[in-house]
């Protein structure tokens, strides 16, 4: 039986990834924060340690000696400047942190999963050999992951790793990403459709390439994770037609989206929290990504589910949970 550490295993991925490691096969140490909400956790067989990846001790504590596999999930997916210095603590900190502690352990394999955006925008296909423009996007967001991913290549030669670059993710256990998306259609207060492309994968597919990279004999270095790549409209009208709304032609010109977006910072000054759409999210929703993941496809056999699919999984998972209406 293989030995799996996790960190991160509270939220999107991480629940996911849970739900898809076979305890017949993986015996799984999985590290939360003080506190945390373990509701969904608490569903699968695994041995609970608490500890942050802030903090080093709590990791060489909680690591198993000579664990088959690290799953490096945790990270801030924030795109509100307001969490700049909290986004990069975790995210580049807490990923040197976990290098560090994996190492001392002689951890077998060290799984870093990054993101897109750690290449930054661009106009052209994104692929493994794509040079980073993250540090000239002028998103935090950005900045952090592909510093993060630095981080794992200096310790490249003390421990096998693998860093990998998912796009858009979709699917059950999501509560904040694209299920806003689907809770605002739902509700019926979206203001329209943004004008950028993007690429969407199912979280299971996601998940199965962990998998693969951890148990695949010599994997790369680094993959890029795509799917399904789609105009925003078409998300949103997959959506409208999966809910039986009427199907809405309403694209938002970057100006009236920009003007949105001033409307949701105005609205966070009083609420105090994150804005649906922030200066950050706003360089993406006008945007255009498009992937290749033909090394991935090979190498790892990473899926491609269908828009269709990944977004019915995500409205029933969280119809069943009762969270259409709000977290």
């Amino acid at each position: 039986m293989k030995k799996a550490f996790v960190t991160g295993p509270t939220g999107f991925l991480g629940l996911n990834l849970m739900e898809q490691l076979d305890p017949a096969e993986w015996d799984i140490v999985a590290l939360h924060l003080p506190g945390e909400n373990l509701k969904y956790l608490s569903r699968f067989k695994a041995n609970l340690k608490v500890g942050n990846i802030l903090d080093i001790d709590s990791l060489l504590a909680s690591i198993p000696e000579k664990v088959d596999v690290v799953f490096h999930i945790a990270g801030d997916t924030s795109t509100w400047s307001k969490n700049n210095d909290r986004q990069y603590s975790i995210n580049v900190e807490g990923t040197r942190n976990m290098l560090e502690a994996s190492i001392k352990k002689k951890a077998g394999r060290f799984i870093c999963t990054s993101s897109i955006s750690a290449f930054g925008f661009h106009d052209d296909s994104v692929s493994e050999e794509t040079v980073s423009k993250a540090m000239e996007s002028g998103v935090n967001y950005h900045k952090t992951k592909y510093l993060a991913e630095q981080e794992v290549k200096r310790r490249s030669a003390e421990i096998e790793s693998v860093i990998l670059n998912p796009c858009n993710i979709i699917g059950p256990y999501d509560k904040v990403g694209w299920a806003q998306i689907i809770r605002g259609i739902y509700l019926g207060n979206l203001p329209g459709i943004p004008p950028g492309i993007g690429t969407f994968a199912h979280v299971k597919d996601i998940i199965g390439a962990h998998i693969s990279a951890a148990v695949k004999p010599s994997p790369g270095p680094q993959y890029v994770l795509g799917g399904t790549q789609a105009t925003f409209k078409e998300v949103f009208n997959t959506i409208e037609k999966m809910l039986g709304k009427p199907i809405s032609n309403k694209v938002l010109s970057k100006t009236k989206l920009r003007l949105a977006m001033n409307l949701f910072m105005l609205k966070s000054l009083f609420d105090h929290k994150e804005p649906l759409i922030g200066p950050e999210k706003y360089k993406r929703l006008v945007g255009k990504q498009i992937i290749d993941d033909s090394k991935a496809v090979k190498e790892l056999v990473h899926k491609k589910t269908s828009l269709e699919k990944m977004l019915t999984d995500s409205y029933k998972w969280l119809e069943k949970e009762n969270l259409l209406n709000g977290v």
